[in-house]
């Protein structure tokens, strides 16, 4: 059974209502948030405190992008992000078919990060069980979704200083929203 991110089914909302509400649901928490998994040394005077035990939570989205800055310059732009995966598909393409399939899917998920929970469905919009290179490379990004204030496809260290927690949702931009299941 595939993820799917709406409950309500697909006809009561229009693409663009289920694809901000996705979004939301995916920066609210319900994506893809990574916790460190170690404890704090004990200080042997009683049991250790929430706050203690709970390292924060580390932006994947945000520590992967020095990846595909192309550049170096520190401004991550919509073209680097789609060079980048690009490039992953063309690697992951082993059979050089024109298609990624489920067993190739898992050399993008150990290629970053980012992808190492990424629903391969969430790519898959037809599907058909493979994935094109459509349909891979031109999914958004939802490090727009989350970085991009001014939807100008280019995310400065201004926008990225500025910007909610990952549990928090975006308020601005007009970046490329995610839609479908999991994407990262």
């Amino acid at each position: 059974m595939r993820p799917r991110c709406s409950k309500f089914g697909e006809a009561p909302l229009r693409k663009h209502a289920r694809v901000l509400i996705c979004a939301l649901l995916v920066l609210a928490g319900g994506g893809s948030g990574i916790a460190l998994a170690q404890r704090l040394p004990d200080s042997g005077a009683g049991p250790p405190s929430k706050a203690a035990a709970t390292p924060p939570a580390i932006d994947v989205m945000r520590s992967s992008a020095p990846n595909w800055d192309l550049n170096h310059d520190g401004v991550y732009t919509c073209e680097e992000w789609k060079q980048y995966v690009g490039r992953l598909f063309d690697r992951a393409d082993r059979n050089h078919d024109g298609f990624v399939d489920p067993k190739e899917f898992e050399s993008i998920r150990k290629s970053d990060p980012m992808f190492a929970d990424a629903d391969f469905g969430y790519f898959d919009d037809n599907r058909d069980g493979r994935l094109s290179r459509s349909e891979f490379v031109d999914k958004p990004s939802p490090f727009f979704a989350r970085y991009d204030r001014n939807g100008d496809c280019k995310v400065t260290a201004d926008e990225l200083n500025g910007a909610p927690a990952p549990s928090e949702p975006s308020r601005g931009g007009n970046g490329p929203k995610p839609e479908g299941g999991r994407p990262f």
